[in-house]
């Protein structure tokens, strides 16, 4: 943890992921050689009534294996999907509650939790998930 910053209404930290090496999600070879640095700025459950926030410097690092696509990658953190700016946990207690009512009743369960996210983005939560087909009894008759 390089910072920490608490306000009334927030706990805000930068943290430093000091690796020497990671795993290239392509070919699965460790590579220690660094490429450059990069920031994301991720969300996670509130703690004491307060949004926590996190600043997490992170490394990209160059793939040496001569058969792999992939020349650059980033580094992967195991509770962070790569592409998100939410925890998984997060992810899955805005799920849970976007399932459990309407959109615009989740909005403001989120906002009493102090989970700051859309109605719109609870509506598109909802709309990305896919259930698997089954086949209809009725079907055939």
């Amino acid at each position: 943890v390089l910072h920490e910053e608490q306000t009334d209404k927030e706990l805000f930290f930068i943290v430093e992921v000091d690796s020497s090496s990671a795993r290239c999600p392509s070919c699965q070879m460790m590579s220690s050689r660094a490429h450059s640095r990069y920031t994301r700025h991720v969300d996670d459950l509130p703690i004491s009534d307060r949004h926590v926030h996190f600043q997490i410097l992170l490394h990209k690092w160059f793939c040496d294996e001569p058969n792999c696509t992939v020349i650059v990658f980033t580094e992967r953190l195991s509770w962070l999907q790569t592409y998100k700016r939410k925890t998984n946990r997060l992810e899955e207690v805005i799920e849970k509650i976007a399932f459990s009512t309407n959109c615009l009743t989740a909005e403001k369960v989120c906002k009493a939790l102090h989970i700051p996210v859309s109605h719109d983005t609870l509506l598109r939560r909802v709309q990305a998930v896919t259930f698997p087909q089954k086949a209809s009894p009725f079907r055939g008759y």
